[in-house]
């Protein structure tokens, strides 16, 4: 986390606005160094606060992203301020512009539309304001994105099948529900899953549909998948909504967890959390939002100070957060940790 005194300092200095070059460098090629961006000298204004442009505040998820923000603010001493933008494209380039005016010194936005990004990063970088997007999917100039994972989510997912199953006589059936057409993270998802399911001589993946990311999606695509093959032993579901769906679809056709079948969403939801307490699914890989929101602040205020933003991938400006498997054997661990960060 950054380092508090460090944070203050650059509140209580702002008179002189420490400046940092925006996160662009020379050697783009290395994995320790930010491809070029937009040169842009931040400063830090007195007094320090960060703007956060969240997606929806009706959403679980992003309620512990938002809290995830506060906290990261409170430990590094700086103000923060929230605008809810209710999923209104509209609505968040006005609301991220009026936080600029604000006079903030770093700007978080969880895009509704990543398109809509780059007018709202070019005003900000106008007032030397560095800017983070937070999960979703990224436009413009931004200076960095942080999102979970996602590829090492699918391999978590691929080992925990392998765990159960490599050592049985196969090969067994694999059914993958993907998320909606074109998203990004959805194909991270699911390829390295894919991948090295499809190097193990025990797997065969005989279906891979689209889950339209909802519950009735998933219970559509499983249905399909057990339909056309009845012998299916595993379904891995890139989001857990599909997964909750695959359950019931599961259910129909007489299938179960307790009689073996393997059944893994991704997201780490409490709905999927309370399938797993039940045993009516096997494992869900799990994000963390609160997590995330710690750490882009801890990214806007390297990029202020012009220190090492942490890019896992430097050529786009990426910060990968770890995701984690759940299941019955960490449940509760899982559950008091995530308490404890609400």
């Amino acid at each position: 986390m950054r380092n508090l005194t460090r944070a203050v300092a650059l509140a209580a200095t702002a008179g002189l606005m420490l400046t940092a070059c925006a996160s662009g460098a020379d050697d783009s090629s290395s994995t320790n160094s930010p491809a070029p961006a937009a040169d842009v000298k931040f400063e830090a204004k007195d007094p320090l606060t960060i703007g956060y442009s969240v997606y929806d505040l009706q959403n679980p998820y992003w309620q512990s992203y938002t809290a995830g923000v506060k906290a990261g603010a409170e430990a590094a001493g700086v103000g923060v301020v929230v605008v809810d933008q209710k999923s209104d494209q509209g609505q968040q380039v006005s609301g991220s512009l009026d936080l600029i005016n604000q006079g903030i010194s770093g700007l978080i936005v969880t895009p509704v539309q990543p398109s809509a990004l780059p007018s709202t990063i070019d005003a900000a970088h106008d007032a030397k304001i560095p800017v983070v997007i937070a999960d979703i999917g990224v436009a413009g100039d931004y200076d960095a994105y942080i999102q979970s994972n996602n590829a090492n989510g699918g391999a978590l997912a691929a080992e925990y099948v392998i765990e159960q199953l490599g050592e049985a006589p196969g090969p067994h059936k694999v059914g993958v529900i993907e998320l909606h057409a074109g998203s990004v993270v959805g194909e991270e998802r699911v390829s390295e899953f894919v991948s090295i399911l499809g190097d193990h001589e025990n797997f065969e993946i005989v279906s891979s549909l689209d889950g339209n990311d909802t519950v009735d999606g998933g219970f559509a695509a499983a249905q399909d998948m057990l339909s056309a093959n009845p012998d299916l032993e595993v379904i891995y579901a890139a989001n857990d909504d599909s997964a909750i769906g695959a359950q019931r679809a599961m259910e129909t056709a007489g299938k179960s967890v307790a009689d073996g079948f393997i059944l893994i969403g991704f997201d780490g939801a409490d709905g999927a959390l309370d399938l797993i307490e039940q045993g009516l699914m096997s494992a869900t890989v799990a994000q963390d939002p609160y997590g995330q929101g710690i750490k882009a602040v801890e990214t806007i205020l390297a990029l202020l100070e012009g220190d090492d933003a942490g890019y896992d991938d430097a050529a786009t400006r990426t910060v990968f957060f770890p995701v984690e498997i759940v299941t019955s054997a960490n449940l509760a661990e899982f559950r008091t940790a995530l308490a404890a960060k609400k």
